[in-house]
């Protein structure tokens, strides 16, 4: 395997709170599971266990691997993950039956006295009818599917990493509501006739379909980021829009059409009644008690672990929230830099470095990186870029330290087998607040204080 396949694929990221959440919500539904198996064997299955499992893996992948790294690049990577979290994720979570399991494995004094009384409440209750109506719902999963990716909204989230959170929970959300008439989960009831589905699902692949053509029939470039961002491999951003245009309406099809043709075929179908297989053998009362006992305190030990993980960590340099700053070529380079959009706030400031072949716009991987800093004021300092130390494993990166207002000089070197190349950028710092300004003064030991 090439050295740029092994970046590529080691290019992984854990969210933190995500993954957390993720182990959290895993080892509940697996202790919940393994209660309800002695009231409801028929509805503890381990098939449900292994689909729920799967949606959470699944959820995982979409934002911790290199699907998440890369979509600042390429429009199809960051198209494939919005596919995994309204088309693959949200199904596989609810054909799990996920909300009895869920329930028994929380402790009881919270589903006693935190759950019982707030699932009872008349208005949650109300809230909760109105939000699973197939026609609401519907309607949510088009707001969220259209107006995410309008141009301003789609932009906004590829700048902030707050909004982007804020767009996938929204995903999330819509296309699990979206969702819940078609799968039913148990113990739902039915809200809509079940002949009005495959309409239900044919109308929400007719708006999939519409905005897939919009991008591979488009002959203009949609969303400016991709335009301006350093393009690898030789892929276009417009062929890049119309591929991932071709993800968004294959896969969707997929998603929409067989659940349609499959109600479709069960409706037209006689009702046929099968036996209940053999019972299998129960899980002994103390064996009961040692693997409640155990997931409980993994349910607790594990999101704490993963928690931890996050805080006590190595940052890993994420171009989220950064902007292009410069691309020029070098000598026999193409140096593309990416640092915060100006201002910048006094403190760290994480800067990262693509070198690609100037004729090829291959990757190099191989070049030694190096940033020079200087400040208003004329100090200077180097910092040496590795790939180590950035989430994109193509991608050198470093933390510089810019503690004064002002313009900053900031000059990249680049080595590789003799020869060199210098670009050079300004970042513009901010005046520090009067709360930076206290906190400066307060870890230098500021007598005035």
């Amino acid at each position: 395997m090439s050295p740029v396949a092994q970046a590529v694929l080691a290019s992984w990221s854990f969210p933190t709170v995500a993954t957390a959440f993720n182990l959290l919500f895993a080892l509940l539904y697996i202790r919940g599971w393994i209660l309800l198996r002695r009231g409801a064997r028929q509805r503890s299955t381990g098939g449900r266990l292994g689909v729920f499992l799967a949606g959470l893996a699944i959820l995982e992948l979409a934002l911790a691997s290199p699907i998440d790294a890369f979509d600042p690049f390429f429009l199809a990577d960051h198209m494939l993950q919005h596919v995994l979290l309204m088309m693959v994720v949200p199904p596989l979570l609810l054909l799990g039956e996920p909300e009895i399991p869920l329930r028994l494995g929380l402790p009881h004094w919270i589903s006693r006295r935190v759950l019982g009384p707030l699932s009872s409440s008349p208005s949650v209750r109300w809230i909760g009818g109105r939000l699973i109506d197939p026609a609401v719902a519907w309607v949510l999963m088009a707001i969220a599917m259209i107006g995410w990716h309008l141009p301003s909204a789609y932009e906004l989230a590829l700048r902030s990493p707050g909004w982007h959170e804020v767009e996938h929970i929204c995903f999330l959300g819509a296309a699990t509501l979206f969702w819940w008439p078609v799968i039913e989960p148990w113990p739902s009831r039915r809200v809509w006739p079940r002949w009005r589905m495959p309409i239900y699902l044919l109308l929400a692949d007719f708006v999939n379909s519409a905005l897939s053509a919009f991008l591979v029939f488009s002959d203009r470039v949609l969303y400016r980021s991709y335009q301006t961002v350093p393009r690898l491999w030789g892929i276009s951003a417009l062929n890049d829009q119309a591929a991932a245009g071709a993800m968004m309406w294959v896969v969707g099809s997929f998603a929409f059409l067989i659940p349609a043709a499959a109600i479709t075929f069960k409706l037209l179908s006689p009702v046929e009644r099968f036996a209940e297989g053999p019972r299998r053998p129960e899980m002994g009362t103390s064996q009961l008690t040692v693997a409640r006992s155990a997931l409980g305190a993994l349910a607790v030990l594990a999101p704490i672990a993963a928690l931890g993980y996050g805080w006590f960590a190595p940052d890993a340099t994420d171009i989220d929230d950064a902007a292009l700053r410069l691309e020029q070529r070098s000598g026999p380079f193409r140096v593309s830099l990416f640092a915060p959009a100006d201002p910048i706030d006094p403190g760290p400031c994480d800067v990262s470095v693509l070198v690609q072949d100037a004729d090829s716009e291959e990757p190099l991987l191989d070049a030694d990186v190096n940033l020079a800093v200087e400040s208003p004021v004329g100090e200077r300092a180097l910092v040496h870029l590795t790939h180590q130390q950035s989430a994109n494993k193509l991608l050198a990166s470093a933390t510089a330290h810019l503690p004064h207002s002002g313009r900053w000089d900031l000059r990249v070197f680049v080595r590789r087998a003799g020869a060199e190349a210098a670009v050079s950028e300004t970042l513009q710092v901010s005046a520090p607040t009067s709360h930076q300004a206290s906190d400066a003064r307060q870890v230098a030991g500021d007598p005035a204080r």
